[in-house]
């Protein structure tokens, strides 16, 4: 008689995505979407509202203290693991007919963010999330069909910021190496940020089911565990 296996506990990955955020936004709400929610791993992924979005716009030098100050606290509350994320680029002309009133409309000025990100994970010893060399690899911020990023071609939309759906699958992939030695059947995952994590129109937005990057990435880790053996996340709830 063939002995049955008791089922592995199931990684938890949590979205904490808000469109709209900066790293202020984040601050404000780190204890309750963070500290609160008592991860063993956070994934860190702010800055393209901080440089791009002309309503909530933050300086350079105040982005670099806000995210360190989300790294301290999230070490001083006992996160195993804090992995930073290196923005995406983003296609400039319909970016900046969105924000007429940005005072600096390059590509440049979103490389300065990025930058800041690396070095912040190198101060700190962090793993990083190379997001922006994924779509660079698959022809950058174009105006393609096969961009990952969401443009008139690929989903009819003058967007230039967020991913298409298949970028998130992909944006999913880069984490697993991270987590390899790391994650453990049970442990929980806090996916914090914008609307790139939130999925901003993307099936099962503000979920960890669906097509967002954290519905891929929780198959991703279930698998690598042994918790699931899925070939696709779940899908989003019933309304």
């Amino acid at each position: 008689m063939a002995q049955e296996t008791t089922p592995r506990p199931e990684v938890l990955v949590v979205n904490k995505g808000v469109g709209g955020n900066s790293t202020r936004d984040g601050l404000a709400r780190f204890e309750r979407d963070v500290i609160e929610t008592r991860p063993d791993h956070l994934i860190l992924y702010f800055g393209m509202n901080d440089a791009g979005n002309s309503k909530k716009l933050v300086p350079l030098d105040e982005y670099v203290r806000n995210m360190q100050t989300m790294i301290d606290r999230a070490r001083a509350a006992g996160v195993k693991t804090i992995v930073l994320v290196t923005l995406n680029p983003v296609i400039i002309d319909y970016w900046a007919s969105r924000h007429p009133t940005h005072p600096n409309k390059t590509q440049a000025h979103f490389d300065a963010y990025d930058a800041a990100v690396r070095a912040l994970a190198e101060k700190n010893g962090l793993p990083l999330a190379d997001l922006r060399a994924l779509v660079n690899e698959r022809g950058g911020a174009a105006m393609d069909a096969g961009c990952l990023i969401r443009n008139e071609a690929n989903s009819r939309a003058k967007d230039g910021v967020h991913l298409t759906a298949e970028g998130y699958r992909l944006m999913a992939g880069i984490f697993p190496p991270i987590f390899k030695d790391r994650i453990k059947p049970g442990q929980t995952v806090v996916c914090f940020g914008d609307s790139i994590t939130y999925g901003s129109g993307i099936k099962g937005a503000g979920t960890a089911c669906g097509a967002t990057y954290p519905a891929w990435l929780w198959l991703h880790l279930n698998r690598m565990v042994g918790a699931t053996d899925r070939e696709a996340p779940l899908p989003p709830p019933t309304p």
